[in-house]
């Protein structure tokens, strides 16, 4: 079914979904980063993908998982599900793609079956994604197939003075009121995005993981700084470490939290003996690159890298992956970038 809102409606609209759910928003802080912040009034960011993803909505960087107390012989352990009703505003095509790939980790390839923690998070949060009207700096979402939205629940288009909307599943539905929505008399506006960016995705996988020792790495690597600013803002970097707080005594409770890591820190790889797998930083950015382009594709036949951009765009010495890997595809393929 599909509809249109005003946009000067908008901010109506939220306010009406914020009185039942917490309801979270492209906005820009003053500092000038843009990210997903609860809505409270404030001037939207409409005018591309946000640095920062709304990852954190549903794998936070630091998060208490359990709490747990000492029985005779056995432990008892109370689990922190968040169970809070959410709804994001504004999420672009390419993050939906981030969240499927992340769902399919997160729910299928878990070790115990699903991630408890990152369901129950995605189970009660609604995604209105915003189509985006042009390609975004630095983006390549063209080149990875991620330039049309997945697993959303409504798709608002930017028209004129109105936004069409179509609803996508039932809850989606759930939300459009006649207060703000119209039955829309004509079929959604198409939209092709031409990205500056690209990469060729011929072989991809293959062609990066048998270019092991390919120059670019060191090339690449002796600028990285290690600063972790790529796997900060990625919408798909999952890794995270985890810590214990023992609390002693009948009365008190012990907790469980993880916080996300990175693989581009020298410890990340460090395992018993303090023998470090990845010493330089040339063999960290590679970790980097292969397992958003090679590992994970080879893998779980799914690409970790949505072509969001963001590594680029926060990289301080402007290290971009799409060079790397069109590196290797000239030389593999003879391609001409």
């Amino acid at each position: 079914m599909n509809f249109t809102i005003k946009k000067e409606q908008l901010p109506s609209f939220l306010d009406v979904l914020a009185k039942k759910s917490a309801v979270f928003v492209p906005v820009e802080e003053d500092s000038g980063a843009t990210i997903f912040a609860p809505w409270e009034g404030q001037q939207l960011f409409l005018e591309g993908r946000t640095l920062f993803s709304p990852k954190f909505l549903f794998r936070p960087s630091q998060e208490k998982i359990f709490f747990f107390r000492k029985q005779t012989g056995s432990y008892e352990i109370s689990p922190l599900d968040d169970k809070k009703q959410k709804i994001v505003f504004g999420i672009r095509p390419c993050d939906t793609h981030a969240l499927n790939v992340l769902d399919q980790l997160f729910e299928k390839y878990c070790d115990c079956g699903s991630d408890q923690f990152y369901t129950s998070r995605r189970k009660n949060t609604v995604l209105i994604a915003l189509q985006c009207k042009g390609p975004c700096e630095n983006g390549f979402c063209t080149s990875m197939g991620t330039s049309q939205p997945v697993g959303h629940d409504l798709l608002f288009i930017e028209r004129g003075n109105d936004f069409f909307v179509t609803a996508a599943t039932e809850r989606g539905k759930r939300l459009l009121g006649k207060k703000f929505f119209k039955p829309a008399k004509d079929t959604a506006p198409s939209r092709k995005l031409e990205c500056q960016n690209s990469l060729e995705t011929k072989n991809l996988a293959q062609n990066l993981y048998s270019n092991f020792n390919h120059p670019v790495w060191k090339q690449e690597g002796d600028r990285c700084l290690s600063c972790t600013s790529c796997t900060q803002v990625c919408p798909t970097c999952y890794c995270y470490f985890i810590e214990d707080n023992f609390l002693f005594g009948s009365d008190k409770e012990s907790e469980r939290s993880r916080q996300l890591d990175s693989c581009q820190l020298q410890r990340f790889s460090k395992v018993a003996g303090n023998h470090v797998f990845r010493k330089s930083r040339a063999a960290r950015l590679r970790q980097f690159v292969l397992h958003k382009l090679s590992y994970y594709q080879q893998h779980h036949g799914l690409q970790l890298c949505i072509g969001c951009g963001r590594c680029i765009a926060a990289c301080p010495v402007d290290i971009d992956l799409t060079k790397i890997a069109n590196e290797i595809q000239k030389d593999t393929l003879g391609v001409k970038k």
